[in-house]
C-alpha cells in the first residue's frame, strides 16, 4: 500500500470514527461524578425525585435516572458496537492489505484506541450504580492512552525514515524564535540530536507518569481517598490531576516541538488532524467531566 494511500485511510477513519466516539466518551468522567453527587454511600439507596429540595439536586437526580435507564445504555451499547464494526474493519484491511509493516503496525496500534474508550464507556455506563466501578475500567483506558501518545511519535518517524534520516535532514537548521511555537527562548539555537532526545524523552515520560498515576488511583480508591471531582486537599483527585496535566503538557509540548521542526517532511501525510482527532477523543472523554 502507498504511502499516500495509509495517510488518507488512517486520516478518514479516524475522523469518522472519533467524531462518533466524542458522543459517547463524554459518559465515562460523568457516569461515576453523576452517581457520588446522589449517593453518600455505595449501599445507600438512591432518594426519589420527589426529596430533592434544590432544582440543583433535582437536576442531578434526573441526569442520574436517565444513564443508568435502558435508553441511555442501549443507545451507547448501539453506538459502541458501530464503533467497533467501523474500527475492526479498518484494522483487518491494513492487516490483509500488509504492505508497508513498518507504519502499519503503529496505525493498527493506534486504530485499537476506538475500541477500548468506546468499551469503557459503555461498561462504566452499565455499572454506574457500582460506587468506583469506573476507576478499574479507566486504568486500562489511561494506560492505552499513554501507549497511543508513544505510537503516534514513532509513526511519525516512520513516515520520514528514522532519527538517523530526520537529524540528517534538520540537523544545524536554525530553530525560529516564536511565542506562538514556545521556541522564544531558543532564538539563535539550532537542531541537534539533544533536540530530538528531548522530544522522545518527554513524550516517553507521559508513557510512565500516566501508568502509574492509574495505579495510585486505585490504590487511593481502595483507601476512600479518591472521589472524582472532588478538589479537597485531603483527596488524591487534586494531585492526581495537577500530576496528569503537567505530564501531559509536557508529552504534547515536545510533540509540538518535533513537528515544528519537521512539518515540511511530515507535510505529505498531514499528521497534524490525526494528532488533533486523536487528542481530542482522550481531552473531552477527560474534561467533560
Amino acid at each position: 500500500m502507498a504511502q499516500d494511500t495509509i495517510s488518507s485511510t488512517i486520516s478518514s477513519v479516524l475522523t469518522s470514527v472519533a467524531d462518533l466516539l466524542t458522543t459517547i466518551a463524554p459518559t465515562v468522567p460523568t457516569v461515576p461524578m453523576a452517581a457520588a453527587q446522589i449517593t453518600s454511600t455505595k449501599d445507600s439507596p438512591l432518594p426519589p425525585l420527589t426529596n430533592s429540595t434544590t432544582p440543583e439536586e433535582k437536576a442531578a437526580e434526573s441526569h442520574y435516572h436517565f444513564l443508568s435507564g435502558p435508553s441511555a445504555q442501549g443507545v451507547c451499547g448501539a453506538l459502541t458496537f458501530l464503533s467497533l464494526l467501523i474500527t475492526c474493519f479498518q484494522i483487518y484491511k491494513h492487516l490483509r492489505f500488509y504492505n508497508n509493516p513498518n507504519e502499519q503496525r503503529w496505525i493498527v496500534r493506534i486504530l485499537f484506541m476506538i475500541p477500548i474508550y468506546a468499551l469503557d464507556s459503555w461498561i462504566s455506563l452499565l455499572f454506574i450504580d457500582k460506587e468506583g466501578y469506573y476507576v478499574y475500567f479507566n486504568t486500562v483506558r489511561d494506560c492505552y492512552e499513554a501507549f497511543v501518545i508513544y505510537s503516534f511519535l514513532c509513526l511519525c518517524h516512520e513516515y520520514i525514515g528514522g532519527e538517523s534520516n530526520i537529524m540528517a535532514e534538520i540537523r544545524g537548521k536554525p530553530i525560529k524564535s516564536s511565542w506562538a511555537a514556545g521556541t522564544c527562548c531558543l532564538k539563535g539555537k539550532s537542531y541537534t540530536i539533544g533536540f530530538l532526545r528531548f522530544c522522545k524523552q518527554a513524550t516517553l515520560q507521559f508513557c510512565v507518569v500516566k501508568p502509574v498515576m492509574a495505579i495510585v488511583t486505585v490504590i487511593l480508591q481502595a483507601f476512600k481517598k479518591y472521589s472524582d471531582g472532588n478538589w479537597s486537599p485531603t483527596m488524591g483527585y487534586l494531585y492526581i490531576t495537577l500530576i496528569y496535566n503537567f505530564s501531559i503538557s509536557l508529552a504534547l509540548y515536545a510533540l509540538f516541538m518535533f513537528y515544528t521542526a519537521t512539518h515540511d517532511l511530515l507535510r505529505p501525510y498531514k499528521p497534524l488532524l490525526k494528532f488533533v482527532i486523536v487528542k481530542s477523543v482522550i481531552f473531552l472523554s477527560f474534561w467533560q467531566g
